[in-house]
């Protein structure tokens, strides 16, 4: 990878996306590249739910322990909000958990930049 690119995180509001990060940090430092950790709110606010603001605090502090850098994007087409931030990123991996139904990667793969792989983690 060059120095343009980065490995992406995507996270919700739960703090088992911790593991998430981790996996992100590891594969960034073994391609030598920044770590970005993103959620995309669905265009609600998180803050205002208590327990919603406590998980992004923690991923917050998990993705600065691993030298990376968090955004928060309020966007209601959460699939478009991702490939856009991966694209002006220079995003080449996006790690995010696997949701139930699949139709969230099915969306963002379709959307991604070529040569932009998802790589969906199993709980």
């Amino acid at each position: 990878m060059n120095q343009n690119e980065c490995i992406l995180v995507c996270v919700t509001v739960q703090k088992e996306c911790g593991r998430l990060i981790e996996k992100g940090k590891a594969l960034a430092e073994s391609c030598g590249v920044p770590l970005h950790v993103l959620h995309v709110s669905g265009g609600k606010n998180p803050l205002g739910n208590p327990d919603a603001a406590e998980a992004l605090n923690y991923l917050f502090s998990l993705a600065h322990e691993a030298e990376g850098e968090m955004n928060i994007l309020y966007e209601t087409d959460v699939p478009a909000a991702i490939s856009r931030y991966a694209g002006k990123q220079g995003a080449k991996k996006i790690i995010m958990g696997a949701d139930r139904s699949g139709v969230m990667a099915e969306k963002l793969r379709a959307l991604l930049p070529e040569g932009t792989e998802l790589i969906c983690e199993e709980e």
